[in-house]
């Protein structure tokens, strides 16, 4: 096997690797959250008397059922966005964040998965480099709009 079939390989297995791994693990997790189960709500003498990060921390999630389900959606439509390869650049956008916050908190709060977050963290970091010459021209091409809005404005114009 030549070196240019296994680096074309590499290139086109592991970022497919990468987002179907981070695509089911969001799906598992985000469901967890739609169906009730993943955070509980203890009852408020468990996490006094506790204190655990994690007790306090899955008290505070578990506490509202909408922020609940805004963060499992959240978790779904990235999951599902970034295992088509079609939208797979924007689901890498919209899963980022959420990855971070959720490695935060489990750093934060001593939830105990941090590796696995850490891991996602890194996996999307490596996608979205991956990804950054589509990432540009995006970003690029809406400075150019917004350059051509403002000239449009100087000369009298009026914006939408």
């Amino acid at each position: 096997m030549n070196t240019g079939r296994i680096r074309r390989v590499l290139t086109q297995s592991i970022p497919t690797t990468f987002r179907l791994f981070l695509g089911i693990t969001f799906l598992i997790y985000g469901l967890a959250k739609l169906y009730p189960g993943q955070f509980g709500v203890p009852t408020p003498e468990i996490a006094t008397k506790n204190g655990e990060g994690f007790v306090m921390a899955w008290s505070f999630f578990g506490y509202s059922r909408i922020y609940e389900i805004f963060i499992g959606l959240g978790e779904v439509i990235s999951g599902i966005l970034i295992m088509i390869p079609r939208t797979a650049t924007l689901g890498v956008v919209c899963f980022f964040p959420i990855a971070l916050n959720v490695m935060m908190v489990n750093y934060c709060y001593q939830i105990g998965v941090q590796d696995l977050s850490t891991l996602m963290v890194g996996m999307c970091i490596i996608l979205l480099w991956l990804d950054r010459k589509k990432l540009f021209l995006i970003f690029a091409q809406t400075r150019e709009l917004d350059n051509s809005v403002s000239v449009n404005k100087q000369k009298g114009e009026r914006g939408a």
